[in-house]
């Protein structure tokens, strides 16, 4: 009869796993990568919100300009904070553009992205009425 041992193994002795900590130090490791991954999510939503909220501005920008009504205030009020209105008249048509600039990351490292949202409207013949 050969009697083996295995290494380091004491006959009659069970091989034990500790694996009390792996499982902290694991989840340590990956919250970094979730954080950035729902922050990057949350700061997608925020701008395609606002891309949405441009384009419809836009097309209401442009019907407004077309009829040849002065811009009133409570449009301009209604858009995003910083966007700039920019109006081109041509012969028959008026093309009407949005452009917002959005900053995000964080403020060690900032990273602006340009927002530009365009309409175009047929001018609207302007009669002017007789006594």
């Amino acid at each position: 009869m050969s009697c083996e041992k295995g290494v380091g193994l004491v006959e009659g002795k069970h091989l034990v796993q500790r694996a009390h900590g792996y499982a902290i130090a694991e989840f340590a490791m990956v919250i970094p990568t979730l954080l950035i991954m729902v922050a990057m999510a949350v700061s997608l939503i925020g701008l395609t919100a606002t891309q949405i909220q441009l384009e419809s501005a836009a097309a209401l920008g442009a019907r407004i300009v077309g009829r040849g009504d002065p811009i009133p205030d409570s449009f301009r009020n209604s858009l995003p904070a910083g966007t700039e209105i920019f109006v081109n008249p041509e012969i028959d048509v008026v093309e009407f553009t949005l452009k917002s600039t959005r900053n995000i990351g964080l403020k060690v490292f900032p990273y602006q992205v340009v927002l530009i949202a365009n309409a175009r409207a047929r001018l609207e013949p302007v009669f002017e009425e007789f006594g």
